[in-house]
C-alpha cells in the first residue's frame, strides 16, 4: 500500500509527506518532485522528475508499478502563483499571453494530466482519494475583488476538470473521492511576496496546513466526490 505526493519538494509538500507518514504508519509514502530530497524515514521513497509533462508522469507511474505498490491515495501540490517573470495581474492591462499560458499549464493542464496518467492504477477497492490543492480565489461565485486573472481562471479551470473527472470515475470507482482543497495561506515561497498584507493569525505554518488538509481528506466521503473544500472542512462554491 502506498500514497503519493506530487510536488513534494516545496514547503507544504514536505510537511504533507511528514504528516502522512505519521498518520498512516502502515503506508509507504512515495514523493515526486523536480529536486532531490533528503529522506530520513525509510518508509518514504522518492522519484525525481525533470518536469510534470505527460512523458514524465507516465515514467513515474511505471516506476510506481515496478515497485509493486498499490495506490491508496494521492495528493498533488502542483501549482504556481508567481515566478521571476510572472506576477498576479492587478488590471486588464497587465495581462499577457505568455503568463496566461504558463499558469494554465501549471495550475490546470499538469494536474489533470497527472490524474489521466495515474488513472490506470486507481484501484476500485483500495484507492480512497485523489486530492489536488486548489484555491478559494478560483471560486467564480466568491470573486468580489477581481484581479489575479490568470491565477483565478486557471484554478477555476482545474476545479472544473476535476469535477468532470469525478463524474466519470464515480461510475467505476465507487469508493474514490476526487477533491480540490484550499489549504489557506501557508508560509511558503508561493505566499512570500504577499505576506505583509495578510492579517495577523491568517498565515499558517506548512505543518499546520498539512494537518488540516489531511483532516479534510479523512472527513470527506465518496458521495462528496467532485467538490471544492476549505481547509476547515466546509464546502466552497465553484
Amino acid at each position: 500500500m502506498a500514497m503519493v505526493i506530487l510536488g513534494a519538494g516545496g514547503g507544504l509538500g514536505q510537511a504533507l509527506t511528514a504528516e502522512l507518514a505519521k498518520q498512516y504508519p502502515e503506508e509507504t509514502i512515495v514523493t515526486v518532485s523536480r529536486k532531490a530530497l533528503k529522506l530520513s524515514d525509510e518508509r518514504v521513497r522518492h522519484i525525481q522528475v525533470k518536469d510534470y509533462s505527460e512523458a514524465a508522469l507516465h515514467t513515474v507511474v511505471s516506476d510506481f508499478k515496478s515497485q509493486g505498490f498499490q495506490l491508496t491515495g494521492l495528493i498533488s501540490t502542483i501549482g504556481m502563483l508567481h515566478d521571476e517573470e510572472t506576477f498576479p495581474e492587478k488590471k486588464l492591462g497587465d495581462l499577457n499571453e505568455a503568463n496566461l499560458r504558463k499558469l494554465f499549464d501549471v495550475n490546470a493542464i499538469q494536474p489533470i494530466l497527472a490524474l489521466k496518467a495515474f488513472s490506470p492504477i486507481l484501484d476500485r477497492k483500495h484507492t480512497k482519494f485523489w486530492v489536488q490543492l486548489s484555491a478559494k480565489v478560483g471560486s467564480i461565485e466568491d470573486n468580489y475583488l477581481g484581479g489575479w486573472y490568470a491565477y483565478r481562471a486557471s484554478k477555476a479551470a482545474v476545479n472544473m476538470l476535476l469535477k468532470s473527472a469525478s463524474i466519470e470515475l464515480k461510475r467505476t470507482h465507487k469508493r474514490l473521492v476526487v477533491a480540490a482543497i484550499h489549504p489557506g495561506t501557508t508560509d511558503t515561497a508561493l505566499s512570500k511576496p504577499f505576506q505583509n498584507r495578510i492579517p495577523e493569525g491568517k498565515l499558517y505554518t506548512p505543518e499546520m496546513s498539512a494537518k488540516r488538509i489531511i483532516k479534510v481528506i479523512k472527513g470527506i466521503q465518496p458521495e462528496d466526490t467532485g467538490k471544492l473544500w476549505h481547509w476547515d472542512g466546509t464546502e466552497l462554491s465553484y
